[in-house]
């Protein structure tokens, strides 16, 4: 036997999208063993959509098959998404796990909440652990911050100069060990009327304005001293530093990069320069004879969101990279769903 499912999770109404009259009556019967009772059925997508369209309460549970006759589960999803009616949903289909997977991406695309999806014909334990895992709408409260003013050139200018945009620091562990092996610079502005500003922020008009190498130079030279003031518990920690690939198109700037990391008495072994794989060279020779020469120093280089921008393998085999950092968008649902894994 099975545990009791909450209170409210047994008051909410099924609606069951599925051609299969055998296959409804099995899933309403194990819902009412579960302890639900408000079970509303339709035999394909536009009788559905009607349903959802004239509910004036809450919306119900929507467990729907993919492939059913006339308008079928991802066209009654499309339609919902565009309508934006967002039901909690739950797919039970018996078709391959990478279809599956690729409709599992156009909720989370459409911002529509998925329960999971199951095999059919459905078993009641596997029902009922993504019932269970419910979670009510989260209400998060609005925080007033004051507007932040217009940012200016002259604002990042001065901001750069006075130091208010500071490296914060994100560690790097090793998942095998635990071990601490490095951290990574990322930029902070303390602003006086807005707070603490992110990258989002500033980085494109830094880009615009020209004050991008100042910007980076300034982070490394605070990330240098603070590195030099953790003394010997720092010989075998890494540096990461994030690096815009349109930098490297100025011949003097790998120079430069060289002589500060080495006039600081830090090794350039210890420091990973990070770029993004979707940033385009605007100057191909003179970007790749400066990440030649950084990496003939000793510098790493990573690539960074791996997997999500539109360089060819063509481009990614030119560039000597070190590591690769697979973007968060790949393994985040790993642990759940065995297409991602």
């Amino acid at each position: 036997s099975l545990p009791a499912l909450p209170d409210r999770i047994r008051q909410q109404p099924v609606l069951l999208v599925l051609d299969s009259p055998f296959q409804r009556g099995l899933i309403c019967a194990l819902s009412q063993r579960l302890g639900i009772h408000d079970i509303r059925q339709a035999g394909e997508g536009r009788a559905a959509l009607a349903q959802l369209r004239a509910s004036r309460e809450a919306l119900p549970l929507l467990v729907l098959d993919l492939e059913m006759p006339g308008m079928d589960g991802i066209e009654l999803l499309q339609c919902l998404a565009e309508e934006r009616i967002h039901p909690q949903v739950i797919i039970a289909s018996g078709r391959e796990a990478a279809l599956i997977s690729t409709v599992e991406s156009m909720l989370h695309a459409c911002g529509m909440p998925l329960l999971g999806s199951l095999e059919k014909p459905l078993a009641g334990a596997a029902l009922h652990r993504l019932l269970v895992n419910q979670r009510p709408p989260v209400h998060t409260a609005v925080v007033s911050r004051p507007p932040c003013p217009e940012l200016g050139a002259a604002d990042l200018a001065t901001a750069i100069g006075r130091g208010d945009i500071r490296p914060y620091y994100q560690p790097k562990v090793a998942l095998q060990s635990g071990r601490l092996i490095g951290y990574e610079v990322l930029a902070r502005w303390q602003h006086a009327q807005a707070g603490l500003l992110l990258p989002g922020r500033f980085i494109a008009l830094a880009c615009r304005s020209g004050l991008l190498h100042e910007l980076t130079f300034s982070l490394l030279q605070q990330a240098l001293q603070d590195l030099r003031g953790l003394g010997h518990s720092a010989e075998a920690l890494h540096m990461a530093l994030n690096l815009d690939i349109s930098l490297l198109a100025d011949r003097s700037f790998a120079e430069q990069l060289i002589a500060r990391v080495r006039g600081a008495g830090s090794q350039p072994g210890r420091w990973i320069l990070e770029v993004t794989e979707s940033a385009l060279m605007h100057n191909p020779a003179v970007t790749l004879g400066s990440v030649g020469r950084l990496r003939l120093a000793g510098f790493g280089l990573s690539i960074d969101d791996y997997g999500t921008g539109f360089s060819t393998l063509q481009q990614l085999s030119r560039l000597p990279f070190t590591e690769l950092k697979i973007d968060r968008a790949f393994v985040a649902d790993a642990q759940r769903n065995q297409r991602a894994r």
